[in-house]
């Protein structure tokens, strides 16, 4: 990968299979000027805090101090979700995104976002995928991002966006777009000019212990991680249909398919995926998620908001 920087414009050259064109991806230096939603955390609602409705947003912070550093980093000024600039980001990026093409910009999503440390507050929701392409673990996302640069290049000409709000949009309208719950997010996320240091993301090998340990270390509880997880519904990972957001992945989590001799059924998931449901704790959720699709729905919502908030740069603060 090879980077040039400019006095604008930091560019991310990508496409190094033989015959493949190099597209350049600018993320831009000048922060964007959208505005911002704020998100309450006194209630267990899920609304948007942008009259006198409030949001859950974070959770359990009277029993994970280790989440109190979020809180200062949420952006400070409110947004009315009818916006110009988010729905103008929401049209563009529906031009482009198909139920075929979701599974992997939600992929991005957790690529950029999971990088998160919140003992060195590094890593995050800041755009950094873009240099980070050619990682062994990042491996089909060029395409996503070839994707979204044709709305994000629409949307620069009208208002600058960076990134990391690109790319959280456009998550929230990958599950939407596949029947999944709407999601809104905050705008107002700063670009990274830098790779975000490597080996940050959970390896598919893990045991439920160190995926615990490892989520815990991004500011995120067990309940959360089990919410996170049912992202994995959409693809190929044999959960359900590829292209339907719903709560399949722990209906199948529950029947325990791979440990079937023999047939397709031995391909369902990863191997995180199957450690998951021998944790008590995570199979507490699990069974509550496949037995109701609205409580995944509501608690998917809140912990993809927290996590494309994580680690987050804001605009003006």
């Amino acid at each position: 990968m090879r980077l040039g920087v400019s006095k604008d414009v930091v560019r991310c050259s990508i496409g190094t299979t033989p015959g493949e064109s190099k597209t350049h991806f600018p993320a831009k230096l000048q922060p964007s000027s959208f505005s911002t939603v704020k998100f309450r955390t006194d209630n267990a609602s899920s609304d948007l805090a942008v009259s006198s409705s409030s949001r859950r947003g974070l959770i359990c912070i009277a029993t994970l101090p280790c989440l109190l550093p979020l809180i200062g980093s949420l952006p400070a000024n409110a947004m009315q979700p009818g916006a110009k600039e988010y729905l103008l980001i929401k049209e563009e990026v529906r031009k482009v995104l198909s139920k075929a093409k979701a599974a992997g910009v939600l992929r991005l999503v957790f690529h950029d976002a999971g990088t998160f440390d919140i003992d060195d507050n590094t890593g995050g929701m800041n755009g950094s995928i873009v240099y980070e392409l050619e990682r062994p673990e990042n491996a089909g996302l060029k395409k996503s991002i070839k994707v979204l640069q044709k709305a994000k290049t629409q949307i620069d000409a009208i208002q600058p966006v960076s990134w990391a709000d690109m790319i959280a949009v456009a998550g929230a309208e990958a599950v939407e777009v596949c029947g999944g719950p709407p999601i809104q997010v905050s705008l107002g996320r700063i670009d990274t000019l830098v790779p975000d240091p490597e080996q940050r993301l959970p390896e598919e090998s893990l045991g439920a212990s160190d995926l615990k340990k490892c989520f815990q270390r991004k500011g995120f509880s067990t309940q959360e991680l089990v919410a996170l997880s049912g992202a994995h519904t959409l693809g190929s990972k044999g959960f359900g249909s590829p292209i339907s957001f719903d709560n399949s992945y722990y209906k199948v989590l529950l029947e325990k398919p791979w440990t079937s001799p023999g047939g397709m059924s031995s391909m369902v998931g990863l191997p995180s995926d199957h450690a998951l449901v021998e944790d008590n704790e995570c199979l507490r959720w699990i069974k509550k998620y496949a037995d109701s699709e609205n409580l995944f729905f509501e608690d998917f919502k809140n912990a993809y908001v927290k996590l494309v908030n994580s680690g987050v740069r804001w605009n003006g603060v």
